[in-house]
């Protein structure tokens, strides 16, 4: 779900989803137009959760992947073959464990370019502070290899705000993702007032993996938090939300029918699909 406001963009993808036509806006934004008289009828996801590495050396304790400096890479060559079938303008929205810790990665990136799809990349806020992993990121950025960065930010404090910045001056698309419940309400009024241009990607914490170990009252207070002041950051803030923070939030109660019907993009697994290619797991 995306909550913006309406301003003139460049159009980057258009195609035919069987009764559906899908519009991607540069900024991200997804518009989908169909015959309202008629059930809409898709024949594939228009967006895919891609899981290319559980390698990560991070070792975040709420990790909900178990993601260890131990965890495989996927075979990139087999995931390529099952996602030769789709049409372009796909998003794909690769991520790990640590995807840029994966050896085949910009192979990988550069053949998804010449596919047609628009593959989206998540890091880590700590993949900032190491000065060759920035540049692998910026460069993916100038190659036109990755759509969108999205920046998991779990400690404010230490964000390497003047990275950021740098990045965000050679493209529009930089994210940042917020747990809520990891992720103090405060988070985003500080990354607010640090950024000239702001946008977070709120999501639902996931209680399984290392996350069911790890929660505890504090994540709890801290989604309370979020739900009680949410309404405030509605149309003041680019907020957008994974379906699990729409839930924990309980989204639905704050905004207008036709509100939720405009923005409401559907159930998980309606118009998208997950693929563990470590696992081999759909």
């Amino acid at each position: 779900m995306y909550i913006q406001k309406e301003i003139e963009m460049e159009t980057i993808a258009k195609y035919i989803n069987g009764n559906v036509s899908v519009t991607i806006l540069e900024d991200g934004t997804k518009i989908r137009e169909w015959d309202e008289t008629k059930p809409i009828e898709i024949i594939f996801p228009e967006s895919i959760d891609v899981k290319i590495t559980n390698h990560c050396e991070y070792g975040c304790p709420f990790c909900h992947e178990n993601s260890t400096v131990d965890g495989k890479h996927a075979d990139l060559e087999s995931l390529l073959e099952k996602l030769n079938e789709l049409p372009r303008g796909i998003e794909l929205a690769i991520g790990g464990g640590n995807p840029l810790s994966h050896p085949q990665l910009y192979e990988f990136l550069i053949t998804l370019k010449d596919m047609g799809f628009i593959p989206n990349i998540t890091v880590n806020q700590k993949d900032l502070d190491d000065y060759n992993t920035y540049l692998l990121i910026r460069n993916l950025i100038e190659n036109q290899l990755v759509f969108g960065i999205g920046i998991s930010v779990n400690a404010i404090s230490t964000l390497n705000t003047d990275r950021v910045k740098k990045l965000q001056a050679i493209t529009q698309n930089i994210v940042f993702h917020l747990i809520i419940g990891i992720s103090d309400f405060s988070f985003a009024n500080k990354l607010v007032d640090d950024f000239d241009y702001c946008k977070i990607l709120l999501l639902g914490y996931k209680n399984f993996g290392r996350g069911i170990n790890y929660y505890n009252e504090k994540i709890d207070r801290n989604i309370k938090k979020w739900k009680k002041f949410l309404s405030v950051c509605l149309g003041v803030i680019h907020l957008s939300f994974d379906n699990l923070a729409i839930e924990q939030l309980e989204l639905k109660k704050l905004l207008p029918v036709e509100k939720w019907d405009e923005f409401y993009l559907g159930e998980d697994f309606t118009f998208t699909m997950y693929i563990d290619a470590v696992n081999q797991e759909f």
